[in-house]
């Protein structure tokens, strides 16, 4: 065989491997929206991730209403658990029903992983802040969405990415697009880490278990305070009797997830080195290192980052929902179907 023939059938096969692979990437991102009862499509969100120094592309789904375009929109990155966030599949229903669109954003499947709830350190927030940004910027040149109607929310670690990104320094100190989205709300959000300066983009909600004992509510409290302080739009509601996963009753305790040590101090981002070093600074004004808190605070083996009551029938639920659509609708969005 000729050189030239050995050469197009060597591409030949790498672009059908390449075909594939997107395929079967298609495939798996809307069989993670479909699995709860609605067909997705993918959007093109393409992000450059620094630690890993290259371009990847998030796994977004769309998940359309029956309402009239331009759609008022719910971003929702995942909790911890990837594409198997229960909080997806209990709020996707109640924000279709009411007519907004809903943008599942997966930030761990382009990176080679499913899951963090194991090992946080996997993927830090400034990252899915990164990721959340690019994608409202993707939505915003979309004629089907409304760019003033854009909404971030999640739960657990996906809460933690609506909690900074609704600092407006947050998108210096990643070094990525300025951009806010109109209203935040975060569930069970871990507030030890934020930014110093207390300027929101919009509207923040935030919603803490009083029996959580993984990501406590006591740190986001206190947040609310300082934000409130410096008269930026936050709120907090303290769900009475529930644990991390807003429920009251058939809780369990695990030893395998990850969870802030209690009794660490405030902690603002500072950004990433040369080397990638994440840099931090103290309430205080101390400045320290990711590795140093770690050390400090972690424990033998990270022993004090372990173990929190989790699972639970989430009953609280309707409780959590409602209070979420009455901040979107003090924000100015608006249900388009009753």
């Amino acid at each position: 065989m000729k050189l030239s023939s050995l050469l197009q059938h060597s591409l030949s096969k790498i672009y059908i491997a390449l075909l594939l692979t997107a395929l079967a990437v298609s495939t798996q991102a809307v069989a993670q929206a479909t699995s709860f009862g609605y067909s997705a499509e993918a959007i093109e969100v393409n992000v450059y991730d620094r630690k890993l120094d290259k371009q990847i592309r998030l796994n977004t789904q769309l998940i359309a209403p029956a309402a009239p375009q331009p759609w008022q929109t719910v971003v929702l990155p995942s909790n911890c658990t990837g594409s198997d966030d229960q909080f997806w599949k209990l709020t996707v229903p109640v924000l279709i029903q009411k007519g907004y669109a809903v943008v599942l954003l997966d930030s761990f499947s382009p990176r080679g992983f499913s899951t963090v709830c194991a090992n946080k350190f996997q993927m830090w927030q400034e990252a899915r802040v990164a990721d959340a940004i690019a994608v409202l910027k993707t939505l915003k040149s979309d004629a089907r969405f409304d760019p003033q109607k854009i909404a971030l929310g999640g739960h657990s670690n996906g809460a933690v990415t609506a909690f900074m990104s609704s600092f407006v320094e947050a998108a210096q100190v990643v070094k990525t697009d300025s951009l806010g989205y109109a209203a935040y709300f975060a569930v069970g959000a871990a507030c030890d880490l934020s930014f110093k300066n207390p300027k929101l983009w919009a509207p923040l909600l935030l919603i803490s278990g009083e029996k959580d004992d993984y990501t406590f509510p006591e740190p986001c409290q206190s947040e609310a305070v300082r934000l409130e302080s410096a008269a930026s739009p936050v709120k907090i509601k303290i769900i009475k009797g529930a644990n991390h996963n807003m429920s009251t009753t058939g809780w369990f305790y695990s030893n395998q997830v990850q969870r802030m040590p209690k009794g660490i101090p405030r902690m603002y981002l500072r950004g990433r080195d040369d080397k990638g070093v994440l840099h931090l600074e103290l309430d205080d004004g101390q400045k320290v290192t990711a590795p140093d808190m770690i050390k400090t605070y972690g424990g033998f083996l990270l022993s004090k980052t372990r173990g929190g009551t989790i699972g639970g029938n989430w009953d609280t639920f309707p409780e959590v929902s409602a209070l979420i659509f009455e901040h979107l609708e003090s924000a100015g969005f608006k249900s388009q179907l009753n």
